[in-house]
């Protein structure tokens, strides 16, 4: 792989990060009861969390004077509209492991490649979007015991 290879796969990283589900729900408001509310807030955190994960790739990409394509959202995300976020916890979970194995990926590639500081940085921001997988699943888990205790 070329340097421009590196960064395009880079490039890459960052519009899957930038126009993620995550990403997609944390514009779209939600639904939640108010009871969940603090949920809500937890996905924005998150959410801000990634956009900081974009910030800082960019900036890689910006120093090796590489065009920042920022990508567009995928169409199929405009039917998730007007749901509740305990219908869409399960899609965001699934989305953002796709995210995270791309970086994953992307790890290895740019490795082999004998990019060894995009790949560092790589490797931590693969750290931080594992990191919010994981808050993911306990915010699903925490929607779940609510809905648990409203239908008793």
């Amino acid at each position: 792989m070329t340097c421009q290879d590196n960064e395009r796969l880079l490039n890459n990283v960052l519009i899957q990060m930038a126009r993620s589900f995550l990403q997609y729900v944390a514009e779209s408001w939600p639904w939640v009861n108010t009871e969940d509310a603090s949920v809500e807030s937890q996905v924005r955190v998150l959410a801000a969390r990634q956009r900081q994960d974009v910030s800082e790739l960019a900036a890689f990409l910006d120093r090796r004077e590489h065009f920042i394509d920022f990508g567009s959202f995928p169409t199929e995300y405009t039917d998730q509209q007007f749901l509740s976020l305990q219908a869409l916890i399960g899609r965001l979970k699934t989305s953002h492991q796709l995210v995270c194995s791309r970086i994953a990926n992307s790890v290895t590639s740019l490795r082999t490649a004998g990019d060894a500081e995009a790949s560092q940085l790589l490797g931590t921001l693969e750290s931080h979007e594992r990191d919010i997988l994981k808050a993911l699943g306990d915010i699903e888990q925490e929607l779940s015991k609510s809905a648990a205790a409203a239908s008793t």
